[in-house]
């Protein structure tokens, strides 16, 4: 039987159990989840798998077909490129309004947050310290609903599931996520803006080097 997440409450423990599986791809893309099977594997009852694989459907994770059951969601090149677009589509708009708007504290923080990832380069946080620096970031510009959108944005979980709990040719990280703070902290809207677009464009390159190497999905 699979072990659980170690966590309090039983939904987040199957949920936490079933989207560190899917992001691992085990299975892989395209496979079928049973929510009975799961349910017996885990020894639990269906409702907690059931509110597991509905928070993975809207995370992007999984894709549910009527009568038929879940389905592990594949990354695809054109789902990569879709949600990179997006994704320096809100980055930019963020900046442009953080530039001006946000707070010496604020920037403050981004700049903990930067050092947060450089700790973590080479290890499992990598992912939580990340996506805190990025979260972080957009939220300079002060919108509750852009910052929402941004933290959806399943592209976000896409390249977890590329890199696979691995941090590799990471060597570009640092310096993009520098040259970010840098940006904000001289107030130069053209140097963020230059510095979201290199790193954005630079995860873009890896993750579609890296679908194209597994045939086209993962």
């Amino acid at each position: 039987m699979a072990t659980l997440a170690p966590r309090a409450n039983l939904n987040d423990r199957v949920y936490e159990t079933l989207r560190q599986r899917v992001l691992t791809r085990d299975p892989g893309p395209g496979a079928k989840l049973s929510l009975h099977e799961l349910a017996a594997e885990l020894g639990v009852s269906r409702s907690p798998v059931h509110h597991a694989l509905t928070r993975l459907v809207s995370e992007g994770l999984l894709s549910v077909k009527a009568r038929r059951g879940y389905f592990v969601t594949p990354v695809t090149s054109q789902a990569l490129i879709e949600g990179y677009e997006v994704r320096l589509a809100l980055e930019l708009h963020a900046a442009d309004v953080a530039v001006d708007t946000a707070s010496d504290e604020q920037i403050a923080e981004l700049r903990r947050r930067h050092r947060a990832t450089v700790e973590a380069i080479s290890h499992e946080e990598w992912d939580t310290a990340n996506a805190a620096f990025h979260e972080a970031q957009v939220d300079l510009a002060g919108n509750n609903l852009l910052s929402r959108f941004y933290r959806e944005l399943s592209v976000n979980l896409m390249m977890q599931v590329i890199r696979g709990g691995r941090v590799e040719r990471h060597e570009h990280l640092v310096t993009e996520h520098e040259a970010i703070v840098s940006g904000f902290e001289r107030r130069d809207r053209e140097g963020v803006r230059r510095a979201i677009t290199r790193h954005v464009e630079s995860g873009r390159r890896i993750a579609l080097e890296a679908v194209e190497r597994a045939g086209g999905a993962l």
